[in-house]
Parts: structure tokens; C-alpha cells; sequence
């Protein structure tokens, strides 16, 4: 398919993916001719949603760049949720920009609203909005929380402001992202132009650079259950994408985009929603705390028969979500895509795609524990088992609390005479990394006057320069692929047993046997580690721990139906409402 604005011939309306026909229905056809013809002009009214936790001056940035839209600002009623930040957001906005309300939220759960809302300050904010306020939660409720009590404050207090302060959309908006003058007014004429669209999207592009685009389309695949850049084999828009993809160089990189697309799901870093159709679908679901709440979003208003489209003219500045990950956040996006699934599989295919999910974690969570990567591999243990026990909202810490790397490998006596501290190389990046822990350890060192450890590099044989000479003082072990090296290389090992092992970024593949702890270090931030003790004991408790989850998801999915409900906040019922 070539490129096109709506209205192009081989544009497709249907919401749903080939494959869930059953749970998506078709949409109701309207007539935008029509609608065209019986449209006010008058400047529709827009609640903006935004949430915020310990970025008192990202917030205000994006703040400020909603005050520079090329869209009149004073039909703007801009709602923050301050999700119990610590670093004095509310105070920060307060000061900077005369919010005229601040709003007290004291409940733990953000489905559960329990707003204390004064009359109106006097005055008016400075950024020229028609209103700004600001929401203060008790508790962080996390994105979707966050999000949910933006919807919950909008519906009770702006939507009875009357017929002509009441919203006609609410905008999504992170409080990260960096946005061009003309973005709202881009996603604003894309709705007003076609009444069948619930939902419009914008093109996401890097924000260290900006000429590169690092999201357009999302599809959902139910094969999978998961979210891909490209639409599955079968899919309605299958051959229209593809044609679109081939003529611009793909949904990705340094390539030129305009136009609309449907696509299935749109990011809630910057997502338009008419607010008629949010009150008729509901808002987030409340269990998620964050991740797949937008997409979960994004087909529910697909089985109400709204049309999600992406404005490819329309974009924010944004870093890229892979950036952001830790063991924790995949956590919430593993666990809350599984319940997203039982919503829109159909039965035929839901415990065999949701089988294969846990199937996957499982295995993944085994091999992190046998790689030295117990707290990651708990914490993927915990996600299966908290889908199949219902757990929602925010993960209990799981793993070591973070420490500074040079005391922390003093206190774990690294700098005793005899000490051998080994490195697990396996990422690309990762002797580089290596080299720098070790300037920042012989730096400690020298100032406490105390003896370095021997340093071991482990080394996979496909990470560029693992076949080259060492550094001086270095000895290396380099290894394949298949377990017969690992093996051989552990034997190596009998003799000059490490005492510790470097971990970078959760990414280590080689089972070493030696070594009492393991030391784990994320690449953006050298000096801070994470020390978990790696004892027989724990990894055979953790076994015993994996058996058990095994059978539970057993049961569960042989017990698992279809989710339904009419909950305002994340239900899907069975029936769709005509738009």
C-alpha cells in the first residue's frame, strides 16, 4: 500500500486482528461526508493527562512545551497526577506555574478515587491554559495509576464543568517526552476530521536524535500475543503495510514519513482519545501498574468499534523504551501482556498461545539462575507465579539494594591478598565495560592502600577482540557457544577459582561453578553494583521454588477462560456498543 491520508483508496476500517474475529467485532460505518458537512468550527476543548514521579523538571519542560502549541492553549485543561514524588514536584509546579487547583488524593488505589478538591485559587496559571491542576497521590500507583486518576479527576470534575468547558478529547502526554509546536494540533485535526477514530497516535522519533524515528506501527499478533512493528501473515493490513513499508524503507530509522495509518495499538506517550468514546469503553485497567495499559487500552476501544490510527506528521521526542528496562519493568510488561491476551485471544487459541507464554518464562527464569542471575531469575519465576494468583499492581522488591562498587567490593573482601574477581563477558560492549570497573577498583585501591584482586576475563568468543592479547596483568578464558566449552572452561577453572563474578546488565551466558557472589553492574552507572550471594543452597531452594510454579501454571491454564467484564477500569465485556 502506498502512503495515505485518510480516505485513500485501499484503507481499511475493521479494528481487529485476522484471527480474533470472534472478540473484535466490526465497526459501525459513519458517514464522514456527512459529518463533515454537520461539523461546528468551533475549537474543540482537550484534557490534557500527564503523570509524574520525581522529574520536577522533565514535568515543567513538557509543561512548558504544551504552553508553545500551535493549538489555543486556553482550550487546554491540563490535569497532573503527582504520583508521591519525593523531590517537591508539587511545590516545583506550584511556584512555577500558580496551578489554580491542588488536588489531595489519599487513597492506595487509583480505581478507587477519594479526591479532596478546594475552590479554584485566584488568578490563573502562567502558561496560559484554561486550567492547571495538580494531583497529589498518597501512594505511586505507577503509569497506569497514574493515568487512571488523570481519567477519574477529568470525569468528575472537568466533564461537569458544563457544555462549553467540557472535554471533547483527552491527550496523553509522559512526562519525558519533548514535543514539536504543531503535535496537538496535528492529532486534533485527524480526529475532528473522521468521527469513526477513538484514538490517534504520533510518530515517535529518538530524542539524542531527532532525524531517527524509533516507533510507527504496532500490530497486535495473536499467534503470539505480542506487540510487532509489522502485522502477522493473514492480518487485514498485511499487504497495505507491507507495500507502505517497502515505499518508505520501513516503520524504522532515518526514512521520511506523512500520512495516517491504522494500525492496532498506539504508545501513551503522546495519545489523543475522544472522550465520548472513553467514557463509553472505561479507562485502564487498574491491576497494571505499568506497561501494555496503552495497548490493552488501544483494543478495547478495537472491540467497541473505534478506530485506532497513527498520524505520522504528528511527533514527541522520546528515549527509546528498551533504554529504560531492568528486571523489574519486564516484570510488569510479562505479566500484565498475559492478562491483555485473555481479554482479546479467542478461547480456540488462548491457553495454547498463553501455554506457550509460561512455557517461555519458565525456561527463561531456570537458564538466568543458572547463569548467576538469581534475583533476575526470581523475579521471572514471580511474574508466572503472579498471574496465575491473581497479584496485581507493584512488584515487592525482590534482589540486593543497590550499593556503591568500590565499598561494596571491600566489604565482600576483594581486596585481600589472593583475591580473584572474574568479569563474564558476553555482550559486545562488555570488555570495555570490564576495563572501566577495573580503572575505577585500582583508583580505590591506590587511595586505601590496599592490594588489588587477580582479574579474570571470561570471555565469549564471538564478542570482538576475545581472541586478541589481554591487557597486561589480565589473565582470560574465552569460550564458545555450546556446553562442551562451557564445561571445558569450568574444568580450566579448578585451580584459579574466582571469588566473585561481574555480571553486566543481566546478559551473562556462562554457567561459572566458582565464585560465592555475584556482582551486578548496569553499564549506566559503573560505580553502583548490585552483591547477591550464589550458594548450593540457594540455587536448589530456588528449584524447589520453580517445581512448584510449574505446576501452577499448569493448573491455571487448564482452568483459563476468557476475561469479561463490565468494570469501568480494564473491563472487556462480551458485547460491543455501537460509536
Amino acid at each position: 500500500m502506498t502512503e495515505h491520508t485518510p480516505g485513500t483508496p485501499g484503507t481499511t476500517t475493521t479494528p481487529h486482528a485476522q484471527g480474533t474475529t470472534s472478540q473484535l467485532p466490526r465497526p459501525v460505518v459513519v458517514d464522514a461526508a456527512a459529518h463533515a458537512e454537520t461539523r461546528t468550527t468551533r475549537t474543540p476543548n482537550i484534557a490534557v493527562a500527564m503523570v509524574t514521579w520525581n522529574r520536577k523538571e522533565m514535568i515543567a519542560r513538557v509543561l512548558e512545551d504544551l504552553a508553545a502549541q500551535t493549538f489555543p492553549v486556553d482550550h487546554l485543561d491540563v490535569v497532573v497526577c503527582d504520583n508521591a514524588s519525593t523531590d517537591g514536584t508539587a511545590e516545583h509546579l506550584l511556584e512555577r506555574f500558580a496551578p489554580e487547583r491542588i488536588v489531595d488524593n489519599p487513597t492506595p488505589n487509583a480505581h478507587e478515587p477519594d479526591f479532596r478538591v478546594p475552590d479554584r485559587r485566584q488568578g490563573t496559571n502562567t502558561l496560559g491554559f484554561r486550567s492547571l491542576t495538580i494531583v497529589k497521590n498518597t501512594d505511586n500507583m505507577g503509569g497506569c495509576g497514574g493515568f487512571n486518576t488523570d481519567f477519574a479527576f477529568i470525569e468528575r470534575v472537568l466533564d461537569d464543568a458544563g457544555n462549553d468547558a467540557r472535554p471533547d478529547y483527552v491527550w496523553l502526554v509522559d512526562d519525558d517526552v519533548r514535543m514539536p509546536a504543531e503535535t496537538c494540533e496535528r492529532l486534533v485535526q485527524v480526529a475532528e476530521n473522521d468521527p469513526a477514530v477513538g484514538l490517534v497516535g504520533t510518530r515517535t522519533v529518538h530524542i539524542e536524535k531527532p532525524e531517527e524515528t524509533i516507533e510507527t506501527t504496532i500490530y497486535f499478533n495473536p499467534d503470539t500475543g505480542l506487540m510487532d512493528d509489522h502485522p502477522q501473515a493473514g492480518h487485514r493490513l498485511e499487504a497495505s503495510h507491507n507495500a507502505w513499508a517497502t515505499q518508505v524503507g520501513g516503520p524504522k530509522g532515518l526514512h521520511k514519513y506523512s500520512g495516517v495509518r491504522e494500525v492496532d495499538v498506539v504508545s501513551a506517550c503522546s495519545l489523543l482519545a475522544r472522550w465520548s468514546a472513553v467514557r463509553e469503553v472505561g479507562f485502564w485497567d487498574w491491576r497494571y501498574f505499568i506497561y501494555c495499559d496503552d495497548a490493552d487500552w488501544c483494543l478495547r476501544f478495537a472491540h467497541a468499534g473505534k478506530k485506532v490510527v497513527l498520524n505520522l506528521d504528528a511527533t514527541v521526542l522520546h528515549t527509546p523504551w528498551h533504554y529504560k528496562l531492568t528486571p523489574a519493568r519486564l516484570y510488569y510488561a510479562q505479566r500484565n501482556v498475559i492478562w491483555m491476551m485473555e481479554k482479546v485471544l479467542p478461547p480456540a487459541d488462548l491457553r495454547r498461545v498463553v501455554g506457550r507464554r509460561f512455557v517461555s518464562l519458565l525456561k527463561e527464569s531456570m537458564h538466568a539462575m543458572l547463569m548467576r542471575r538469581h534475583f533476575h531469575a526470581e523475579i521471572i519465576r514471580r511474574t508466572a507465579k503472579d498471574v496465575c494468583v491473581g497479584r496485581t499492581g507493584k512488584l515487592d522488591p525482590i534482589g540486593p539494594s543497590p550499593e556503591a562498587l568500590c565499598p561494596a567490593a571491600a566489604r565482600i573482601g576483594l581486596f585481600k591478598p589472593g583475591a580473584r574477581l572474574a568479569f563474564l563477558c558476553n555482550h559486545p560492549d562488555s570488555l570495555e565495560w570490564a576495563k572501566r570497573v577495573r580503572a575505577h577498583l585500582r583508583v580505590y585501591a591506590a587511595r586505601q592502600q590496599l592490594p588489588l584482586p587477580t582479574f579474570v576475563e571470561i570471555v565469549r568468543n564471538t564478542v570482538p577482540g576475545a581472541e586478541g592479547t589481554p591487557p597486561a596483568g589480565i589473565e582470560r578464558v574465552v569460550y564458545a557457544g555450546n556446553w562442551k566449552s562451557r564445561i571445558r572452561r569450568n574444568l580450566d577453572l579448578l585451580k584459579r577459582r574466582p571469588h566473585a563474578a561481574v555480571v553486566f546488565e543481566q546478559v551473562n551466558d556462562f554457567p561459572l561453578l566458582f565464585g560465592r557472589r555475584n556482582i551486578h553492574i548496569d553499564p549506566k552507572s559503573l560505580l553502583t553494583c548490585q552483591v547477591e550471594k550464589d550458594l548450593p543452597a540457594q540455587r536448589l531452594r530456588f528449584v524447589g521454588q520453580w517445581l512448584r510454579t510449574c505446576l501452577r501454571c499448569a493448573v491455571y491454564v487448564m482452568k483459563l477462560k476468557p476475561f469479561r467484564s463490565s468494570e469501568k477500569y480494564g473491563g472487556f465485556p462480551k458485547e460491543t456498543t455501537s460509536p
